[in-house]
Protein backbone atom coordinates (compact mmCIF):
# COMPACT_ATOMS: atom_id res chain seq x y z
CA UNK A 1 0.00 0.00 0.00
CA UNK A 2 1.47 3.87 -1.05
CA UNK A 3 1.95 6.32 1.59
CA UNK A 4 0.47 9.60 2.01
CA UNK A 5 3.63 11.13 0.99
CA UNK A 6 4.02 8.70 -1.92
CA UNK A 7 0.30 9.74 -3.33
CA UNK A 8 1.28 13.48 -2.97
CA UNK A 9 4.24 13.44 -5.08
CA UNK A 10 2.68 11.35 -7.44
CA UNK A 11 -0.12 13.37 -7.36
CA UNK A 12 2.13 16.44 -8.07
CA UNK A 13 3.60 14.96 -11.31
CA UNK A 14 0.52 14.13 -12.29
CA UNK A 15 -0.90 17.39 -12.13
CA UNK A 16 3.12 18.97 -13.56
CA UNK A 17 2.48 16.33 -16.58
CA UNK A 18 -0.89 17.29 -17.43
CA UNK A 19 0.48 20.98 -17.75
CA UNK A 20 3.03 20.04 -19.77
CA UNK A 21 1.31 17.97 -22.26
CA UNK A 22 -1.76 20.66 -22.61
CA UNK A 23 0.65 22.76 -23.42
CA UNK A 24 2.18 21.10 -26.20
CA UNK A 25 -0.94 19.37 -27.53
CA UNK A 26 -2.17 22.87 -27.75
CA UNK A 27 -5.30 21.82 -25.84
CA UNK A 28 -7.75 24.63 -25.32
CA UNK A 29 -10.36 23.18 -22.32
CA UNK A 30 -8.72 20.85 -19.81
CA UNK A 31 -10.81 17.57 -19.57
CA UNK A 32 -12.46 16.44 -15.75
CA UNK A 33 -9.63 13.56 -15.39
CA UNK A 34 -10.96 10.72 -12.65
CA UNK A 35 -7.89 8.87 -11.25
CA UNK A 36 -9.03 5.13 -9.93
CA UNK A 37 -6.56 3.23 -7.57
CA UNK A 38 -9.04 0.46 -7.60
CA UNK A 39 -6.65 -2.96 -8.57
CA UNK A 40 -10.29 -4.57 -9.91
CA UNK A 41 -11.08 -1.26 -12.17
CA UNK A 42 -8.50 -2.22 -14.87
CA UNK A 43 -10.11 -5.95 -15.19
CA UNK A 44 -13.35 -4.59 -15.58
CA UNK A 45 -13.15 -2.05 -17.62
CA UNK A 46 -10.57 -3.93 -19.56
CA UNK A 47 -8.13 -1.30 -19.99
CA UNK A 48 -5.84 1.30 -17.97
CA UNK A 49 -7.34 4.37 -19.21
CA UNK A 50 -10.31 5.56 -21.05
CA UNK A 51 -11.62 9.13 -22.69
CA UNK A 52 -15.11 9.50 -22.83
CA UNK A 53 -15.43 12.46 -26.08
CA UNK A 54 -19.24 13.70 -24.99
CA UNK A 55 -17.85 14.56 -21.32
CA UNK A 56 -14.62 15.69 -22.08
CA UNK A 57 -13.79 13.35 -19.26
CA UNK A 58 -10.23 10.92 -19.09
CA UNK A 59 -10.80 8.29 -16.53
CA UNK A 60 -6.76 6.79 -15.51
CA UNK A 61 -6.42 3.41 -13.43
CA UNK A 62 -3.53 4.29 -10.82
CA UNK A 63 -3.41 0.70 -8.86
CA UNK A 64 -0.61 -1.03 -8.65
CA UNK A 65 1.30 0.78 -11.41
CA UNK A 66 4.78 2.51 -11.43
CA UNK A 67 3.97 6.39 -12.09
CA UNK A 68 5.32 6.19 -15.86
CA UNK A 69 3.01 3.66 -16.73
CA UNK A 70 0.57 5.95 -15.40
CA UNK A 71 1.41 9.17 -17.19
CA UNK A 72 1.99 6.87 -20.73
CA UNK A 73 -1.85 5.96 -20.25
CA UNK A 74 -2.66 9.95 -19.30
CA UNK A 75 -0.79 11.01 -22.32
CA UNK A 76 -3.20 8.63 -24.63
CA UNK A 77 -6.03 9.95 -23.11
CA UNK A 78 -5.04 13.70 -23.47
CA UNK A 79 -4.08 13.01 -27.51
CA UNK A 80 -7.54 11.78 -27.80
CA UNK A 81 -9.09 14.71 -25.94
CA UNK A 82 -7.24 16.83 -28.24
CA UNK A 83 -7.98 15.15 -31.21
CA UNK A 84 -11.78 15.61 -30.16
CA UNK A 85 -11.15 19.56 -29.94
CA UNK A 86 -10.06 19.25 -33.49
CA UNK A 87 -13.05 17.07 -34.28
CA UNK A 88 -11.55 14.03 -35.91
CA UNK A 89 -12.74 11.75 -33.65
CA UNK A 90 -15.66 9.12 -34.43
CA UNK A 91 -16.88 5.82 -33.77
CA UNK A 92 -13.97 3.95 -34.88
CA UNK A 93 -11.27 6.16 -33.57
CA UNK A 94 -10.65 3.80 -31.00
CA UNK A 95 -10.02 0.40 -33.09
CA UNK A 96 -6.58 -1.14 -32.49
CA UNK A 97 -4.75 0.18 -35.35
CA UNK A 98 -6.56 2.61 -36.15
CA UNK A 99 -4.96 5.95 -37.25
CA UNK A 100 -5.99 8.02 -34.18
CA UNK A 101 -5.02 5.07 -31.73
CA UNK A 102 -2.14 4.90 -33.45
CA UNK A 103 -1.46 8.56 -33.07
CA UNK A 104 -2.06 8.15 -29.36
CA UNK A 105 0.00 5.39 -28.90
CA UNK A 106 2.79 7.28 -30.58
CA UNK A 107 2.38 10.77 -29.21
CA UNK A 108 1.63 9.52 -25.34
CA UNK A 109 4.97 7.92 -25.88
CA UNK A 110 6.38 11.34 -26.92
CA UNK A 111 5.28 13.22 -23.96
CA UNK A 112 6.31 10.49 -21.62
CA UNK A 113 10.28 11.09 -22.99
CA UNK A 114 10.21 15.03 -23.21
CA UNK A 115 8.51 15.18 -19.89
CA UNK A 116 11.06 12.32 -18.00
CA UNK A 117 13.47 14.78 -19.51
CA UNK A 118 13.31 17.81 -17.40
CA UNK A 119 11.67 15.87 -15.08
CA UNK A 120 13.61 12.90 -13.27
CA UNK A 121 11.54 12.15 -10.48
CA UNK A 122 8.95 10.07 -12.69
CA UNK A 123 11.61 7.50 -12.10
CA UNK A 124 12.70 7.67 -8.27
CA UNK A 125 8.72 8.89 -6.57
CA UNK A 126 8.15 5.43 -5.11
CA UNK A 127 11.65 5.88 -3.51
CA UNK A 128 12.98 2.47 -4.74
Amino acid sequence: MKTFKEISKEKDIIDSFVEYATGYLNIKTAPSIRLDSSVLSAYENRSFGSYSPGEHTIRINTGNRHIADVLRTLGHELVHHAQNEQGVLHNESGQTGSEHENEANALAGVLLRNFGKSNPLIRIVTGK
